[in-house]
């Protein structure tokens, strides 16, 4: 199927202010089951400068700056994806081959806080109910989807994973970030992806979405969303991935000036061929 997606980015500043260099994330990381047909960026007002590069995890960044002082910063992305069906489960775990190497898993490994008693032993439990690693995250992808219920928060900051844990609840980001904590725990390393997902039976708001990919031998990086309880599909955009959620971000850069900024952002999905 052939995707469009338009995706409006508004900052408002309270007084003018000067920009320091901004970097841009919107463009899709590259996987196997898509390509990228068109990618168009705007920026207004025009930047003095902007550049593409590709950071050290092989994402396409645009590095834009300013040399006056603005009022307000709006981009617009444009994007056309064409995107192929595939079997999510289409892998064998290989611990013995030699393309199955252990993965530079520390940072994909570190924790945060403090976790439960409750945290643990859910974790626990689920380990000694569960064969292996596909059947522990299995469990918890099953556990989260039915126990925790989804909702839009519009707010930027994340939910600690022990407090989304007591509240049952969180956006796609909250339920995301718990879930990578749980896999750590068990010793499975975990990154948060950040991106869009055309999946109409999910209703509004998952246009613009957050899911995670575990890291296993002979199988690589697999996707899993906890907020639908599913294996990831061709329906999922990633754009962005990292092992902290912070790092994700679509727009990432300071501002010189007082006061404080305003954001509003919109997202279109659109099936234009099947």
């Amino acid at each position: 199927m052939v995707l469009r997606i338009q995706h409006f980015t508004e900052y408002k500043y309270q007084h003018e202010v000067f920009l320091e260099p901004h970097y841009l994330s919107f463009h899709p990381i590259q996987r196997p089951y898509f390509e990228v047909r068109e990618f168009e960026l705007s920026v207004e007002p025009q930047p003095e400068g902007i550049h593409q590069l590709i950071d050290s995890s092989n994402h396409i960044l645009h590095q834009i700056w300013f040399n006056n002082k603005v009022a307000q910063l709006n981009i617009e992305a444009n994007i056309e994806v064409e995107s192929h069906e595939f079997n999510p489960f289409n892998f064998l775990v290989d611990t013995h081959s030699a393309h199955a190497k252990s993965y530079d898993s520390e940072k994909y490994l570190e924790k945060s806080g403090q976790y439960s008693s409750d945290f643990l032993k859910m974790v626990s439990e689920a380990q000694l109910s569960t064969d292996g690693t596909i059947g522990l995250v299995n469990g918890l992808l099953s556990a989260i989807s039915d126990n925790w219920k989804h909702e839009e928060r519009f707010e930027e900051n994340i939910h600690d994973p022990s407090e989304c844990f007591q509240l049952k609840n969180g956006s796609c980001r909250d339920l995301s970030w718990m879930m990578i904590h749980m896999l750590r725990v068990a010793g499975i390393p975990s990154r948060f992806i950040s991106g869009y997902a055309f999946n109409p039976d999910l209703g509004e708001g998952h246009e613009l979405h957050a899911w995670i990919e575990f890291f296993i031998k002979g199988a690589g990086w697999i996707g899993v969303d906890p907020s639908a309880g599913i294996y990831t599909t061709h329906q999922y955009i990633p754009v962005s991935s990292d092992p902290d959620p912070r790092n994700t971000l679509p727009v990432n850069g300071k501002f010189r000036g007082k006061g404080h900024s305003t954001l509003t952002t919109r997202v279109r999905m659109s099936r234009i061929k099947k």
